[in-house]
């Protein structure tokens, strides 16, 4: 079996990143850790669409896990992350982020993956905005 690259077509947390870039970052990860690459699946432009991440998780049976690019291509909904996470665990698999350099194969994990998810969010609603200083 085989870990299945996840990558993105549109801009992750609001910064655009090509795909064979994407590519050579999750390529990277598995070489550097041993894990049997198979070719990454390619998320639609559309915001908000997990077309392409559902396919992957249908075929979880016969995969050992998902490298993403990065943990925020996981859907923006909680429920809906967490549920992404069920259906890995479910299939005995692990999850993987390119970028950040992170392992997820089992609930403590995923936890920690939540708590930066929520860091990021609420550094990115309190940027400094220029227009609303007086």
């Amino acid at each position: 079996m085989a870990y299945r690259g996840y990558i993105a077509s549109r801009p992750v947390m609001g910064e655009r990143t090509p795909q064979h870039v994407q590519n050579l970052v999750v390529r990277d990860y598995a070489r550097r850790r041993g894990l049997t690459f198979a070719l990454s699946a390619t998320e639609y432009a559309m915001p908000g669409c997990y077309m392409i991440l559902e396919q992957v998780l249908d075929e979880m049976p016969r995969l050992d896990g998902i490298i993403c690019f990065s943990l925020f291509m996981l859907p923006h909904d909680v429920s809906r992350r967490a549920e992404t996470w069920r259906r890995v665990r479910a299939a005995g698999g692990s999850l993987h982020f390119a970028v950040e350099g992170l392992a997820v194969q089992c609930d403590q994990e995923f936890d920690r993956v939540e708590d930066i998810w929520t860091a990021r969010t609420v550094m990115k609603e309190s940027e400094w905005q220029p227009s609303t200083v007086r």
